[in-house]
């Protein structure tokens, strides 16, 4: 487009010279080449201000491509790291889950023992009063009767030391040989009445 504007401008101009060459237009065929030449210089400013700006857009045009770039970088890299946030959380909460349900079971057991512990107290207070009152018979038997048993002697015979006013006479009876009412009245006979 630029050339045929030159091409046309050439031929204007020498079209101006014949007109001028031919008689009395020299005054305007000089005004016509002085308009013509700032028409040039008009002309080479425009192309040399067009092709700066279009240095100056192409310039741009990069540096906002390379900042678009940058910005899909730094967006997918957000992506990845919030599904990471997102996988972590997912984890996390059943990791919770789980922990709840560790946490209700272990309630659950620690109510169970805790259970299991009231009724082996309350076992060990029943058997306490049952190894009081047992202690306690033992010792009012011995007092009364004065008589220290042999308990693991085997089961038909009776043993034991009786502890007399005078002397100390050892007790052994065979309970399969003798009547009950036998050992009864002969363990009675040991006491000493006079209290």
């Amino acid at each position: 487009m630029m050339n045929e504007q030159m091409q046309e401008m050439e031929e204007v101009s020498k079209e101006l010279l014949k007109l001028l060459a031919a008689g009395g237009a020299g005054n305007l065929l000089k005004r016509s080449l002085d308009k013509q030449e700032k028409m040039f210089d008009k002309l080479l400013d425009t192309q040399l201000t067009a092709a700066q700006l279009v240095k100056d857009l192409l310039a741009t045009e990069e540096k906002v491509a390379q900042k678009l770039l940058a910005g899909e970088e730094e967006l997918q890299s957000s992506l990845q790291k919030v599904q990471a946030m997102e996988e972590e959380l997912r984890r996390a909460r059943e990791d919770e889950a789980s922990l709840r349900a560790d946490s209700s079971a272990l309630r659950r057991e620690l109510e169970e023992l805790r259970a299991e512990l009231g009724r082996l107290q309350d076992d060990m207070e029943d058997d306490a009063g049952v190894v009081h009152s047992a202690t306690y018979m033992a010792q009012l038997y011995y007092k009364i009767s004065r008589i220290d048993w042999d308990y693991e002697c085997e089961h038909p015979h009776i043993k034991g030391i009786h502890h007399g006013p005078a002397i100390a006479q050892p007790i052994s009876l065979d309970s399969s040989q003798l009547s009950r009412c036998f050992v009864s009245d002969y363990l009675w006979s040991l006491v000493d009445t006079a209290w």
